[in-house]
C-alpha cells in the first residue's frame, strides 16, 4: 500500500514548539526575579504560557507514527522500526549525553571527572542535562509503539476509544503519584504524558476527519485554548503571589486542556499559513525541520552565553540579556543545523 501524503504543516508545528522551548529555557533564570517586579511577572507569563511544548512534541510523535505506519503496518515490521529509530533518535542521544556530561563540568567547574557509573545512570535517567528527559520518554514510547499499534489495528473499540483511555491512563498515573506513593522519576515516564501520545495517534490514523471536525468546530477549539491558556497561567500567577491556594491537581487539569486544545490550534494555524504560501510558512517549515538538532544544542549556547556576557544587575539590561539569549539560543542551533545538513549532503557518495 502507498504511503499517505507528507503532512508539511507538523514542520510548522514542530517550529512553534520548539520556539517554546527556547522561551521556557531563555526565562528559566528569569523568573527567579524578585516577585512583584514587572520584568518577573512578564517573564513568568511567557515561561508558563510556554509549558504547552513537551506535551506538543509528545503530540506530533503519535500523529507522525500512526499517519505514517498505520495503513501499511505488518507484526514483522517491529525490529526494523526499532533500528531505525535507534539509528535517528538513541545514538544522538547517547552522544548528546556524553557531550553535555563533560561540558556542563567544564563550564561550570573547569575541570572533567569522568565516572561511568554516574554517566550510565544520568543517561538512563535523562539527566545528562536539564533537556535530555524528553528523549527518555520518547524511547519509551517507540518500545511500546508496535504493541499498540497490533493492538489499535485488530480492536476497533481501543481505536475510536483512544483518547478517553489515554486520558484515563495519565489521570490513573498522576493520582497513583500524587494520592498513594511517589513513582520514582515520575517526570520521565511515558505515562505522565500518555493523553497526548493518544490524541496525537488517534489524529494520525483518522487525520481527515478530524481535520474535517476541527474547520466545523475551530472557533470553540481556539476559545477552549484561550481559556485553558489563560486559566493555567492565571492560576500559577496568583498562586505566586500567594492570593491563591489551589490543589495541584487543577493544575494538571488546566494544563492539560491548554495542551490538548493547543495541538489543535498549531495544527489549523499551520495549514492555514501554508496554504497562503507567505514567507513566514516556509521559514517556519526550514526551522521545524531542523528542531531536533536545535532541541539537542541550544543549552550548550544558552550556557555559552552566560559566561561571555554574564546577568547584569540593573534590570533593563537583565531584561535585554534574557531576550537577547533567547535568539542567540535559537539562531546559533538554528545555523549549527543548518550546517550540518549541508554538510552532511556533501559527504553523501
Amino acid at each position: 500500500m502507498s504511503s499517505r501524503p507528507k503532512l508539511p504543516e507538523i514542520d510548522v508545528i514542530r517550529a512553534i514548539a520548539i520556539i517554546a522551548v527556547l522561551v521556557i529555557h531563555g526565562t528559566a533564570s528569569a523568573t527567579l526575579l524578585p516577585i512583584g517586579t514587572g520584568s518577573q511577572a512578564v517573564f513568568f507569563i511567557l515561561n508558563k504560557a510556554s509549558l504547552f511544548t513537551v506535551p506538543l512534541f509528545i503530540w506530533i510523535s503519535g500523529v507522525v507514527l500512526f499517519y505514517s505506519y498505520y495503513d501499511r503496518w505488518k507484526p514483522h515490521m517491529s525490529f526494523l522500526f526499532w533500528t531505525k529509530r535507534l539509528r535517528k533518535i538513541v545514538i544522538p542521544y547517547v552522544v548528546a549525553s556524553l557531550f553535555y556530561y563533560v561540558y556542563n563540568q567544564f563550564m561550570y567547574h573547569g575541570k572533567i571527572n569522568f565516572d561511568t557509573f554516574y554517566f550510565l545512570k544520568l543517561l538512563l535517567s535523562g539527566h545528562a542535562s536539564y533537556h535530555l528527559y524528553y528523549i527518555v520518554i520518547i524511547v519509551q514510547f517507540y518500545v511500546l509503539f508496535p504493541l499498540i499499534m497490533n493492538l489499535v489495528r485488530k480492536y476497533r473499540f481501543l481505536r475510536m476509544g483512544l483518547i478517553p483511555l489515554g486520558i484515563i491512563l495519565q489521570a490513573a498515573c498522576y493520582a497513583f503519584n500524587h494520592w498513594i506513593h511517589p513513582i520514582p522519576e515520575y517526570t520521565s515516564l511515558c505515562l505522565t504524558y500518555v493523553a497526548l501520545f493518544a490524541f496525537g495517534a488517534f489524529t494520525g490514523i483518522y487525520y481527515e476527519a478530524v481535520v474535517a471536525w476541527m474547520n466545523i468546530n475551530k472557533l470553540w477549539i481556539w476559545i477552549t485554548m484561550m481559556l485553558g491558556g489563560i486559566g493555567y497561567v492565571g492560576m500559577l500567577l496568583l498562586h505566586q503571589y500567594g492570593a491563591l491556594t489551589m490543589e495541584n491537581t487543577w493544575f494538571e487539569l488546566a494544563l492539560l486542556v491548554y495542551s490538548m486544545a493547543m495541538a489543535v490550534c498549531c495544527m489549523q494555524g499551520g495549514r492555514r499559513l501554508l496554504a497562503s504560501r507567505s514567507r513566514l510558512g516556509e521559514v517556519l517549515v526550514s526551522l521545524g525541520i531542523a528542531s531536533f538538532t536545535i532541541y539537542l544544542v541550544h543549552p550548550a549556547l544558552l550556557t555559552l552565553w552566560d559566561h561571555i556576557l554574564p546577568m547584569k544587575e540593573r534590570i533593563w539590561l537583565y531584561d535585554l540579556h534574557t531576550m537577547a539569549s533567547i535568539l542567540f539560543g535559537l539562531s546559533g542551533s538554528w545555523l549549527i543545523a543548518r550546517l550540518y545538513q549541508s554538510t552532511k549532503k556533501d559527504l553523501k557518495p
